[in-house]
């Protein structure tokens, strides 16, 4: 005759009790999660709307289709079908236009704060007299939405573009901009750290004495000046503000691996009265007898400045201590619209012309 465990039924029960006890906590767990990704989404679509109304106001054009809350369980999404965008920016006076046949603002872990926009399907850029379809196969920008400092950065990340410009088809692999405001005070200023990589220009070697591909191009760069005017200005007028507040813009790391033109800048710039960019940095350049023949034979310089420039680098260019290709390091200067390789006049810059109307800005 066989004997009754003691204390099974009892055990049973407390199972059960435990099974259901952490049933209910996964239903109000889901149930709270539910009720948060509503929020967000809730948020978003409000924020949305408000953004548009704000634009519109402002004298943009601004058309999509009805959004639609998206991206449970990990993520609250809105998608806004058929967006359009069209209005002028200082950067911008004469008006540009972007649509997007979908996107998507999303707000997802880990980065929780911040709003992730990203674009879909074929898009259209259209500046003045510009137009430039293209596809991406991912176009990111990352805001932030946290609006007590430190601020966090601005990002945008283009890769896989494929574009028709006026000119032929134009490619990039990868760009990559981040943008850094700084606390409070003239000296803050912007920070800007930009890569690209594999951009393939249009045909038409005379446009491109380099060559069409540019391998890769990385700068790193400080804007210093006082903070935008709420009061609506010319571009004239801002750039007079921002020169005579003492402006300038650091040039830290400027790289470039463009066929025969490699080298690295590190130069400041400001405005002079004539609201023209001057200043003076070094120039580090490989092989530089290569990029200056190259520039010389597709007459970007003038053939007697590259000659004395040829016969002032051959005297300069070393070899580096650890081995590798030929380098000069030299200074570099641009005054009166003038660029100089070790006071040899080089090159002339075109002249900025700044648009003397107000935009309205976004």
């Amino acid at each position: 005759m066989s004997a009754k465990m003691p204390g099974r039924p009892g055990g049973r029960r407390a199972l059960r009790g435990v099974v259901m006890t952490l049933f209910g906590l996964g239903v109000l767990a889901g149930a709270g999660h539910t009720f948060v990704w509503l929020w967000l989404t809730g948020a978003l679509t409000v924020g949305f709307s408000d953004w548009v109304t704000q634009q519109r106001a402002r004298g943009w054009e601004v058309e999509h289709a009805l959004p639609e809350r998206a991206g449970w369980p990990f993520a609250a999404r809105l998608t806004v079908p058929e967006f359009r965008l069209a209005g002028s920016t200082a950067a911008l006076p004469q008006g540009f236009t972007w649509q997007a046949g979908r996107i998507a603002l999303t707000i997802a872990p880990p980065h929780v704060e911040r709003l992730s926009i990203t674009a879909e399907g074929p898009q259209r850029l259209t500046s003045g007299a510009l137009l430039l379809p293209y596809t991406a196969e991912r176009l990111r920008i990352l805001l932030p939405l946290d609006p007590v400092p430190p601020a966090r950065p601005t990002e945008f990340l283009l890769e896989g573009l494929q574009a028709s410009g006026p000119e032929g088809p134009v490619s990039a692999a990868r760009i990559l901009a981040v943008i850094s405001p700084g606390g409070s005070g003239m000296e803050a200023g912007l920070t800007l750290h930009l890569t690209a990589s594999h951009i393939v220009l249009p045909p038409g070697q005379a446009a491109h004495p380099f060559g069409r591909t540019i391998e890769s191009a990385t700068a790193d760069a400080v804007l210093t000046g006082p903070p935008p005017s709420p009061i609506p200005m010319t571009a004239v007028e801002r750039a007079e503000a921002w020169r005579d507040a003492g402006g300038r813009l650091e040039l830290q790391d400027v790289a470039l691996r463009w066929g025969p033109l490699i080298g690295a800048l590190r130069m400041t710039l400001h405005l002079d009265d004539g609201l023209q960019p001057e200043g003076d940095g070094r120039l580090v350049l490989e092989r530089p007898a290569e990029a200056v023949g190259a520039a010389a034979a597709a007459r970007m310089i003038d053939p007697r400045a590259a000659t004395g420039a040829l016969a002032m680098l051959a005297l300069l260019t070393r070899v580096p201590e650890g081995g590798g290709a030929p380098q000069v390091d030299v200074p570099v200067t641009l005054e009166r619209g003038t660029l100089s390789l070790a006071r040899i006049p080089l090159l002339r810059v075109p002249r900025v012309a700044w648009p003397r109307t107000t935009p309205r800005i976004l």
